[in-house]
């Protein structure tokens, strides 16, 4: 083999190795992340005394149930109801809110976005809403697909909430993070065996 060769040989397998470090480190995190459960949870930051709005756009981004868990506060209480994107927003009004835009999956965190304005009129009160739940320990509301759009507006009483979080769990996103990990250590394997160096002619003879 000339140097010239030689050269491109080992600067082809330094590429690879590059390649192949990004999907077997992601692949590595989202499976300790995800579990084998394949459950991904993002935390819902801020919350408190002020009303939080889930909206189809979050809520419907996958065809998988949505599990929101919900803490509130000693003594306190949060009224969740669920109706349509329009009978929400409606009985939400111009009052002040918390609604959650997206997530991020690097911190693990639900983005927020806040509204300011007056205090929510009473929810309980109306006959619009398809299911309504008054939380007064830590409990997880399930959203399906089935009644999908809808959109669910949390109104906390008393001290509020201490926490919520988001979750979307799918038995197939760990397995397909290993695989993701495994094609990433395979390409640096590959990679490596052109970067080493090949056996001197005297060291085969042995």
């Amino acid at each position: 083999m000339t140097p010239h060769v030689a050269l491109l040989k080992r600067l082809a397998g330094a590429l690879l190795v590059l390649i192949g470090l990004v999907p077997l480190a992601f692949g590595t995190y989202a499976a300790a992340r995800l579990g084998t459960s394949g459950s991904a949870t993002f935390v819902v930051k801020g919350v408190g005394t002020s009303p939080v709005l889930l909206t189809p756009d979050v809520l419907n981004r996958t065809d998988l149930p949505v599990e929101i868990a919900l803490t509130p506060r000693r003594g306190a209480s949060a009224l969740v109801v669920i109706g349509t994107p329009s009978d929400t927003q409606a009985a939400l009004g111009t009052a002040g809110h918390t609604r959650v835009t997206g997530v991020d999956v690097r911190a693990g965190q639900a983005t927020t976005a806040d509204t300011a304005g007056g205090a929510v009129e009473p929810l309980g009160e109306l006959t619009l809403w398809r299911k309504t739940e008054q939380v007064t320990a830590p409990a997880i509301v399930t959203m399906t697909q089935a009644t999908a759009p809808e959109s669910v507006l949390i109104a906390p009483a008393g001290a509020g909430l201490a926490s919520m979080a988001l979750t979307w769990a799918n038995p197939t996103w760990f397995y397909q993070a290993l695989v993701l990990a495994a094609s990433g250590g395979l390409l640096m394997t590959v990679g490596w065996l052109l970067v080493r160096p090949a056996p001197k002619a005297k060291e085969l003879a042995r």
